[in-house]
């Protein structure tokens, strides 16, 4: 089923062979969907140190309430299919924007407008921007 969080779709199975229900998440659920959802942004986010952050608890097999294992199983989706669909996501993202881990923050389709200066001998004198 597709639940809603924060306006996203987010499709969830059940696991355990539960059936599947499309009521809205509450309690410890959707606390545990929120806490993936930040997890995975930082995982693909601007901050290296946050970045670093959520790939070690992603890839840590341990087992507490929040550890991402539980999470994942509490939600449904299979811990192991996860880290893979994450990873694979983080190396397509790193051929785009090499460095980084994370897809491009630049527009290919914007063109840069360069300034032109008044005089070339002038523009070591500029201050770069």
């Amino acid at each position: 089923p597709t639940v809603r969080a924060d306006n996203v779709p987010v499709v969830l199975g059940t696991g355990a062979g539960e059936p599947c229900s499309a009521a809205p998440l509450t309690g410890t659920k959707a606390l545990m969907l929120a806490v993936l959802d930040e997890a995975v942004g930082d995982y693909f986010g601007l901050s290296r140190r946050l970045r670093e952050d959520a790939e070690c608890w992603i890839r840590s097999q341990e087992r507490s309430v929040f550890s991402f294992d539980v999470v994942c199983e509490t939600l449904g989706i299979e811990p192991s299919a996860a880290r893979r669909a994450l990873r694979a996501r983080r190396v397509a993202c790193e051929e785009i924007s090499p460095g980084t881990g994370r897809p491009p923050s630049t527009r290919p389709n914007i063109k840069k407008i360069r300034r032109p200066t008044l005089c070339p001998a002038l523009t070591g004198l500029r201050p770069k921007s």
